[in-house]
């Protein structure tokens, strides 16, 4: 993605013939003739640009056709020139506002539209508006006002969620995190980060989901969300040989669970021999995948 930065037009030094816009799209047609270019990135930064100014970049056929991500750094907040990018809001392009104070009250249809979403201040953001997220790439959310419970909420909603909301989420809550019993009737396979941090694997309850396989992160009041699907290797650092395993792992121990659920229930013996056989087959390959257990907790 090309990325070009710009600034107030009266900042800036123009050509002597043509404007700031005129040129640049110029220049963005060169370059597209001589490599392939996967989309625009353009980054507003200094003085915030006029709605004139914007109507008149994006009426240019080169920025109209080629934009795929709007950033706004460190601009004084006015709701006019967000709601004017707010209202080009697209699923396949990314909007970002960062270092920038955004009003307590803000609101808008389209805040979470885009396939990328990120805001540094999200202290606007409230637990309903996070409930009707829908089916974009990324949401983040670097200050906000959820507390635990807001966020323990919020994560319950998602595992069982008959929808893909989004495939990353992060959210900084106002407070530390509060965890501790939200995953008792799931299976869950954990993962000790580090003495601070957690990560937890699960999967959603709903099978219309296509992004089945669910990881959270989880470090004081810091939450990572990601969901994929089953066929992905879940990427973290330098760990992926560690979990590319992962969903035939959690598929194993739904199993097990299964069959444990059918041998308390059984009366008859030959029955009975027969699961006790499969639960140990389950065991024996659960464990060959790297799983131990701690305190009853399925473990890698």
């Amino acid at each position: 993605m090309l990325i070009i930065q710009l600034m107030d037009p009266a900042e800036r030094l123009q050509y002597r013939k043509g404007t700031l816009i005129r040129n640049t799209a110029i220049a963005i047609n060169k370059m597209s003739n001589i490599f392939n270019m996967d989309g625009l990135g353009i980054r507003f930064t200094g003085k915030t640009p006029s709605l004139v100014f914007l109507n008149k970049l994006f009426s240019n056929d080169a920025f109209k056709s080629s934009w795929n991500k709007i950033t706004l750094d460190g601009i004084e907040f006015n709701s006019e020139i967000v709601n004017f990018f707010l209202n080009m809001a697209d699923p396949f392009k990314e909007f970002q506002i960062c270092h920038s104070d955004m009003p307590l009250d803000f609101k808008h249809k389209n805040a979470f539209k885009f396939g990328s979403n990120d805001y540094g201040d999200a202290r606007w953001v409230t637990l309903n508006d996070i409930l009707k997220i829908r089916y974009v790439e990324n949401v983040t959310f670097a200050r906000t006002t959820l507390t635990s419970n807001h966020v323990r909420h919020f994560i319950s909603y998602w595992i069982n969620c008959p929808d893909d909301m989004f495939s990353y989420m992060s959210i900084i809550a106002m407070e530390t995190i509060q965890l501790g019993g939200l995953f008792n009737e799931l299976i869950v396979l954990e993962y000790h980060d580090s003495p601070r941090s957690m990560i937890y694997f699960t999967l959603a309850k709903s099978t219309t989901r296509d992004f089945k396989l669910l990881f959270i992160y989880h470090e004081a009041n810091y939450v990572v969300l990601t969901a994929r699907e089953p066929s992905e290797v879940v990427k973290y650092g330098n760990l992926v040989k560690e979990f590319k395993n992962v969903y035939k792992i959690m598929e194993l121990l739904e199993k097990k669970k299964t069959l444990e659920k059918e041998f308390e229930e059984t009366t008859d013996a030959t029955k009975w021999r027969e699961l006790s056989n499969r639960i140990q087959e389950s065991k024996r390959r659960i464990h060959e995948l790297g799983v131990v257990y701690l305190d009853g907790r399925a473990t890698i």
